[in-house]
């Protein structure tokens, strides 16, 4: 069989194209420093960049909620340590308004004192952190007291995985803390207080003594709750940590490129693109030259 120009030219195009695409494959691998960018290039290796890729999703997902959910905690547990401080200081006046040494005018300014104690355990008890206000169950994106002390959040609990299966709560109960789903009304308790001293009530004084001892071992058992479960959260966090970063080796095991080999490869395809160019350069000039 005679060998035509148009055959040789039909090969070295050939030659060419085929050289070509090694070359853009090997660039892009070499730019990358990826093996796998398409199906195509290992199926079975693409589905499983797939699989870590959905895990890796999963798990930075979980470290941001556990983080979130930790700081949440972590700001609970730090209001609700000055809300049993407040409920001392209540606890204080009260002794010292109970005592035979003070007058009706004392007590009443002792009343004025508690007020602004009451004050200050509404605006705790409002807190807000990043994900709403914190004491308000699920209901998060208003106050859960009004300026009287009344409750209008709930007993919902927010939870976050942590694990495949494993779920940790994520806030603190404002109502076990501060209302009476706890054991009482701990606003109301420090009202109470306040209205016996303004009216120089000393038995309803006395009675509020222990009431505030009550109150702060209530606001003392939920700060311990957030606490424990912050810690809980914090380790999790670690190991989250731990998890993607094992997941990110295992991807790219799987994906990354010998650089070396893919640079040993490029040099090699480049030198055979160039001469196939040249070949084909050749042979148009010699068909051109020929006529045929």
């Amino acid at each position: 069989m005679r060998i035509t120009d148009s055959m040789m030219l039909g090969t070295a195009l050939l030659d060419e194209s085929r050289n070509a695409q090694s070359l853009a494959t090997l660039s892009q691998e070499s730019a990358s420093g990826n093996l796998i960018s398409q199906p195509s290039d290992d199926p079975a290796g693409f589905g499983t960049l797939v699989s870590l890729d959905a895990r890796l999703t999963v798990l930075q997902g979980r470290g941001v909620a556990a983080t979130t959910a930790s700081q949440n905690l972590d700001l609970a547990s730090n209001a609700l340590s000055s809300a049993s401080d407040i409920l001392d200081q209540a606890k204080q006046i009260a002794l010292e308004g109970a005592s035979g040494s003070d007058d009706a005018q004392s007590r009443a300014e002792a009343a004025t004192e508690v007020n602004g104690l009451v004050a200050q355990m509404i605006s705790l008890a409002n807190t807000e952190g990043p994900s709403g206000y914190i004491f308000g169950g699920t209901l998060t994106s208003a106050p859960p007291f009004d300026a009287a002390g009344n409750y209008s959040g709930n007993s919902g609990v927010t939870r976050v995985a942590v694990a495949d299966g494993v779920l940790v709560d994520s806030n603190a109960s404002g109502a076990d803390a501060f209302t009476v789903a706890g054991g009482s009304n701990v606003i109301a308790d420090m009202q109470a207080l306040a209205t016996a001293l303004s009216g120089n009530d000393v038995a309803g004084i006395n009675a509020s003594i222990g009431q505030m001892d009550a109150d702060q071992q209530q606001v003392t058992a939920v700060m311990v709750q957030a606490g424990a479960n912050s810690s809980t959260l914090q380790a999790s966090t670690t190991l989250i940590a731990s998890l993607t970063t094992a997941t990110e080796t295992a991807r790219s095991t799987v994906d990354n490129a010998q650089t070396p080999t893919v640079y040993s490869e490029l040099a090699a395809t480049e030198t055979a693109y160039q001469a196939s160019l040249s070949v084909t350069q050749q042979i148009l000039s010699l068909s051109a030259f020929t006529g045929g």
